[in-house]
């Protein structure tokens, strides 16, 4: 009995700290494949396509934490190339040869959603 006691007690514990290092952890990027628009585009880690609207708008949802999925978009776009689109800053990355040109990230609840808009090419919306 005290043994089922421990090993209950040690899973929740992996449980938890697994839960944490997911929401603070930096896991870095990867390129996933928009479906409507047929691009390729760099988004964080551990991320699931959860909405695309107006083909060149996609919404994601994560267990990541808010400030973690926001550094990691803060740091992706920070190695594009800033264009100026109508005075406001784009973000363009050549390897994929998208343009972002905005992002937002909400916290909802147990996850995270954040959103990409962006087009193909090197480009103003």
């Amino acid at each position: 009995m005290k043994k089922n006691i421990i090993i209950v007690l040690v899973i929740l514990v992996v449980l938890i700290v697994g839960f944490i290092g997911i929401k603070f952890i930096s896991f870095g990027t990867e390129n996933a494949m928009m479906g409507a628009s047929l691009i390729e585009m760099e988004v964080p880690k551990l991320s699931t396509l959860s909405e695309e609207c107006c083909v060149y708008q996609a919404t994601f949802s994560t267990l990541r934490g808010k400030k973690s999925i926001q550094k990691e978009l803060d740091n992706m776009v920070e190695k594009y190339q800033k264009i100026n689109c109508n005075g406001k800053t784009a973000y363009y990355d050549l390897a994929n040869n998208v343009t972002i040109f905005e992002y937002s990230v909400e916290s909802s609840g147990l996850f995270t959603k954040y959103t990409i808009k962006y087009n193909k090419g090197q480009t103003c919306e």
